[in-house]
């Protein structure tokens, strides 16, 4: 008894045979219809029997058979053999009346043949195949299906002939042979050709369609004319059937050779009222078979030029098309990124050039341009040194000698260029360096930021530093003034004056503070630098339209305010009780002036070096606003002027951000 896992693999080998028998079994409609095909070719093939005492001169059935066995899996082989078999006896039986053994004998020749055509194409054909496509594969029938296989036939044919004592065997071979040749030659091709088109539901276009009937027509009306002279113009034939190959390739060719037989075949029912011999309409048979060999022949290698050729401009077409694609592509792409750059070439916020290797400028962007204040046709095409300051050429040049030794591929410095004004303009530059096929530079990108205001803020750092060094020293020299001036008062009045006075002189360190955030009144900032030295209006006059100036030009002119204002209280006119200053300031045009003047101190004396206070009331104050400092040191007391433009009190690095 089987255990329930033996059932189980007993169905499942019950069941892959089934599926084995089902892929061997072509179908019943197939074999219906192969059948049918077999019977008309095995009737046509009886219909062209004009030779005497020769049973079979064009053999069309090894053709249908070679077909399908070209075409179909070959384990479904058997099945189409063994219907061809049974159409031949059905077709013994109905017009040849063989005894069965012979009959049995020829069924043997023919399957031998298109079976060893077969085995020999299917390498070279790759079979299953749907269809003739290279003329390699043209050339392989012809030379093993039309012209070797049917020695086979021919041979094994002609031995039963002889052995049934019907025809000799010589007498028989070169018939049987041309015969089953030029049955597979025609047979084959329509068979292939129309099976293609049934599954492919290729039917012609009414054009199409119209050039066919125009073919047939041609082909019809030049086989009447050629025949009814005699065949003497035979190789006329051949011209309608290269002209269905070009234009219709394989199915055209197999067609127009039908219809070229099929009009031979008509032409040769006549043969037996011709005043010829038998032996001369074997021969002229021979002939026309000849032709129809030599006509499907070229027609068929003829396609298959054809078709290669127009599959290779198929070919050829697609990838051009995906060639113009991927060029469209491509394009569009370089474009995009073409955009993409000039974007941001054009619209970046900071400098960017491209130097050719020569150190010529290529390429400039906006943005550099407005920085060194020109124009970007000033400067593409000159020299990057024209614009960069004289004192660090040498740096760049040193920097760009080991670019071009390969010790390095970008670099980053701060160096000054200049600007169209003479100005200089500090620059924080980026280099890289792009290099041709051979490693030489081929050009540099050039990113230039301008940090000249960073500069100058660093710079005005540094001031400070010693400004606020400078200045505590100053506040205790002016707390020691103040307490020395307070000190003739009584005890009470001393504190009282005397914590007025450092108040005074702590809001004017507020004020300083404040400075740096929004634009301050002018007298403010004089009243907090001067006003804990004495009574405003009497000691220290103040005249001026009111003036309110950004926190840049607050710090320069409160610092010398507070030096002026220093140096009155320890040497000048608020050294004593009864000296006073006089400031002032005014707007003249397009100009601005600030003067300091003391009266009524001691006399002056003028320092024997130039100290840090100086520097503050000169250099600072004159590069902060853009204008000239002057310093009289007159016996009867100093005067300070500034004159500098309109716009250094108007304007200010954050006038907007600071109101």
């Amino acid at each position: 008894m089987a255990s329930a896992t033996d059932t189980s693999n007993g169905h499942g080998q019950r069941g892959g045979l089934l599926r084995m028998r089902s892929s061997l079994f072509p179908g019943g409609a197939k074999l219906v219809l192969f059948y049918i095909t077999y019977m008309l070719s095995v009737g046509f093939g009886r219909w062209m029997v004009v030779i005497p005492d020769m049973p079979i001169t064009l053999w069309p059935p090894n053709g249908v058979v070679l077909a399908m066995l070209l075409t179909q899996p070959r384990r479904s082989w058997g099945w189409w053999i063994g219907i061809g078999a049974l159409g031949e006896l059905t077709g013994n039986a109905l017009w040849y009346h063989n005894p069965l053994i012979w009959a049995l004998g020829y069924i043997m020749a023919n399957a031998a043949a298109v079976v060893t055509a077969a085995l020999l194409l299917a390498p070279d054909l790759k079979a299953p195949i749907r269809r003739f496509a290279t003329l390699r594969q043209v050339l392989a029938f012809l030379a093993i299906g039309v012209l070797a296989a049917p020695v086979v036939s021919a041979t094994l044919g002609s031995a039963v002939e002889a052995a049934a004592g019907t025809n000799p065997f010589t007498t028989t071979w070169p018939a049987w042979w041309l015969g089953d040749a030029t049955g597979i030659l025609i047979a084959t091709p329509l068979v292939i050709s129309a099976a293609n088109a049934w599954r492919e539901k290729a039917w012609p276009s009414a054009r199409q369609a119209a050039e066919a009937v125009a073919i047939g027509v041609v082909l019809s009306g030049l086989s009447l004319w050629v025949l009814s002279n005699g065949a003497e113009f035979a190789f006329l034939l051949p011209v309608p059937i290269l002209w269905a190959a070009l234009r219709f390739e394989f199915r055209g060719v197999a067609l127009a050779v039908l219809l070229l037989t099929l009009a031979i075949g008509m032409y040769a029912q006549n043969f037996q009222n011709a005043p010829l011999s038998a032996a001369g309409i074997a021969m002229l048979h021979a002939k026309l078979q000849a032709l129809i060999l030599v006509a499907a022949s070229t027609g068929l290698i003829v396609a298959a030029i054809i078709r290669q050729q127009r599959q290779a401009l198929r070919e050829l077409a697609r990838v051009n098309d995906e060639l113009e694609a991927r060029v469209v592509e491509r394009t569009r792409a370089i474009e995009a990124a073409e955009r993409r750059f000039k974007a941001t070439f054009q619209n970046a916020g900071v400098g960017i050039s491209i130097v050719g290797g020569d150190g010529t400028l290529v390429r400039v962007n906006d943005s550099l341009a407005r920085m060194l204040g020109h124009e970007v046709g000033e400067m593409e095409g000159h020299p990057l040194d024209e614009f960069t300051h004289p004192a660090d050429r040498a740096m760049g040049e040193a920097a760009r000698g080991q670019l071009a030794a390969g010790k390095a591929e970008e670099y980053e410095m701060e160096k000054r260029y200049v600007h169209k004004d003479g100005q200089p303009v500090w620059g924080h530059t980026t280099v890289s360096c792009v290099r041709d096929a051979e490693g030489r530079i081929d050009y540099l990108i050039k990113v230039i930021q301008d940090i000249t205001e960073r500069k100058r803020s660093e710079a005005l750092r540094h001031m400070l530093m010693r400004e606020v060094n400078h200045r505590s020293k100053n506040l205790l020299s002016i707390v020691q003034v103040i307490a020395r001036q307070t000190a003739s008062r009584s005890p009470r009045e001393f504190v009282e004056t005397f914590r007025e006075r450092l108040q005074a002189l702590a809001a004017n360190q507020d004020l300083l503070v404040n400075n740096e955030w929004r634009r301050v009144s002018l007298a403010d900032l004089v009243q907090g630098q001067v006003g804990h030295f004495g009574a405003l209006g009497q000691r220290v006059v103040l005249s001026g339209p009111p003036v309110t100036v950004p926190p840049a030009v607050a710090q320069a002119l409160g610092m010398a305010l507070h030096e002026l204002a220093t140096n009155a209280a320890k040497y000048g006119s608020l050294s004593n009780e009864a000296g006073r200053v006089e400031i002032s300031w005014d707007i003249e045009g397009d100009g601005f002036r600030m003067g300091w003047r003391e009266i009524g101190g001691p006399p002056v004396v003028p320092p024997e070096r130039v100290g840090f206070g100086t520097t503050v009331l000169d250099q600072l104050t004159a590069s902060s606003m853009s204008g000239e400092v002057s310093i009289d040191y007159d016996r009867e007391g100093l005067v300070w002027q500034l004159r500098c433009p309109l716009s250094a009190v108007q304007d200010g690095p954050c006038d907007e951000a600071c109101d």
